[in-house]
């Protein structure tokens, strides 16, 4: 063993939490302060929280050796326990005999046993280690035990002494009562750069060392930045570092051994490196194998606890993205609605499926060529009147046409001769529905017939016009209006269900580009039917 080697009386960097090894820095003391003042005063609830590794353990048990003998404790180490085996080890520890295991009658031995030492002016704590480990149901337990009190004092103080994790828990809302229940809070903290250096040789003094510096200042810097102040690294990698001094027959621990132990326990990736002149490489040691093995495992430990909470942190924040683009979502929804709900026309959504389906057929025949003119073709164009009539009469679009016609023409692309017949102002002028009796049928006949007799490339064109009111009025989900083009003069004939349907067809005809005048002879449907013809 290095012991007789350096001339320790005893080894000064064990990882077991001997009070006698405590170093009282400032935070040290203060801790100290809250906890015996708390359990003294009778405070009730106190709570101290700290890294891993700060010295947690030591301080309690420290604060368990120097109260005075009027103050009787129970030290719970094992948080992970069901509220009637905590009990027990509470009686247990406070010298009461347990001969049940039935909840009830243990809570009525320590209230006996409360009210007895409070009589004789004695004090009761409980110190629970790790207690960021307890569950919500537990915490809520000791809540509920706190409420053993007098008139004025708590007969039972309860110590909880845990990781940051601990306070995080706390604030939860469902704890707020436990929350407002605690009177005294501390917290410890790594030491700080220059600390450590007094750290080391306090334990060196306590541990019997009397001769010169035994650690390099080189080493003492590396030592602060492996073990990021926590004690209980500073004490791994002294322990290791020097057992290494010990195999090269060494009287001093250098930087470079320091780096070794940081290379053995992996601490390199997670702390940064002081930079050093070269050193010479001292050979690794083969004694006490379980020594290092031990401190290895509580590194991998603590990089685990590190790793999980960046985890933690890491999902909250995909939480938070998939919350965001769910709401985004829902406003986008909830935006279609209300345009949706906002159309106070009759029969909004039946025009709606209408547009839809009128749309899709337009894209489509857009794609879609003129077959050449043939006996069939022909005798289907001289039939088309009679069936766009009979649209107009029902309500319907005239771009929607029989699924079994197998003709199809663009609009933008026919010429004269195309199969377009049904198209032409002719037809829409051929044979006028009885709604639009008296409104000058014969104006719309001739109107129809001059343009495809004397000059067939105006034909074309207000074929083409015509073409693009009939989608701009159905685009206003509109139905049941015959369109035909003369010289730019728009006539507008059929039935719709309401004046504003009407108003909006010969305002669509008017914002098409081409258009010099609208004439609308567009009849409203009141309900009752058209006129018969006399």
């Amino acid at each position: 063993m290095y012991d007789k080697h350096f001339g320790f009386t005893e080894l000064p960097f064990s990882v077991t939490p001997d009070p006698r090894f405590l170093y009282n820095s400032q935070l040290y003391q203060e801790a100290f302060a809250v906890l015996r003042y708390g359990i003294e005063a009778r405070k009730g609830f106190i709570v101290i929280a700290g890294e891993a590794g700060t010295g947690k353990t030591t301080l309690l048990r420290t604060l368990m050796h120097s109260l005075s003998s009027n103050v009787h404790t129970a030290f719970i180490f094992n948080p992970r326990l069901r509220f009637t085996e905590l009990l027990r080890l509470t009686l247990t520890d406070l010298g009461i005999p347990v001969s049940t295991d039935n909840r009830l009658t243990m809570m009525g031995q320590l209230n006996d046993y409360l009210i007895e030492q409070v009589k004789s002016d004695d004090v009761v704590a409980v110190l629970i280690d790790e207690a960021q480990d307890l569950s919500d149901e537990m915490l809520e337990e000791l809540r509920l035990l706190s409420n053993l009190e007098t008139d004025k004092e708590k007969l039972l103080q309860i110590v909880l002494m845990g990781q940051p994790e601990l306070e995080w828990k706390l604030d939860q809302p469902k704890l707020r009562q436990l929350k407002q229940r605690v009177a005294m809070r501390g917290r410890l903290l790594p030491l700080s750069r220059h600390e450590v250096g007094l750290y080391i040789a306090s334990r060196l003094k306590t541990a019997g060392y009397g001769g010169s510096e035994l650690f390099a200042a080189e080493a003492v810097e590396k030592v602060a930045g492996y073990s990021r102040g926590i004690p209980r690294l500073i004490n791994v990698i002294c322990d290791n570092a020097l057992l290494i001094a010990y195999a090269a027959s060494s009287k001093q621990v250098s930087g470079a051994m320091i780096e070794e132990v940081a290379r053995d326990l992996r601490l390199a990736e997670s702390a940064p490196v002081v930079k050093e002149t070269p050193a010479t490489t001292v050979a690794k040691p083969t004694a006490q194998p379980e020594a290092r093995s031990r401190a290895r495992r509580e590194n991998a430990m603590l990089n685990d606890v590190a790793g999980f909470r960046a985890t933690g942190r890491a999902r909250s924040h995909r939480a938070a993205r998939l919350a965001g683009g769910s709401v985004a979502c829902l406003i986008v929804l909830i935006g279609i609605g209300a345009v949706f709900y906002s159309q106070q026309s009759t029969g909004a959504l039946s025009d709606l499926t209408a547009k839809v389906e009128d749309f899709v057929g337009a894209r489509s025949d857009r794609f879609v060529r003129a077959k050449p003119p043939t006996a069939a073709s022909k005798r289907e164009t001289s039939a088309a009147p009679n069936q766009r009539q009979t649209a107009a009469a029902r309500g319907t679009s005239p771009s929607m046409r029989d699924s079994n016609q197998e003709v199809a023409v663009v609009p933008e692309t026919s010429k004269p001769g195309d199969t377009q017949a049904s198209q032409t102002p002719e037809r829409s002028a051929e044979k006028p529905s009885p709604e639009n009796a008296g409104q000058a049928p014969d104006k719309l006949k001739t109107a129809a017939k001059e343009p495809s007799e004397g000059a067939p490339h105006l034909t074309s064109r207000s074929e083409k016009l015509e073409t693009k009111i009939h989608r701009a009025i159905s685009n206003r989900a509109i139905r049941g209006v015959a369109v035909s083009v003369v010289d730019g003069t728009v006539y507008l004939a059929g039935q719709v269900a309401t004046e504003r349907q009407k108003a909006a067809a010969a305002q669509a005809a008017r914002n098409v580009p081409g258009v010099k005048e609208v004439r609308d002879q567009i009849t409203v449907d009141t309900g009752v039917g058209p006129a018969a013809p006399g």
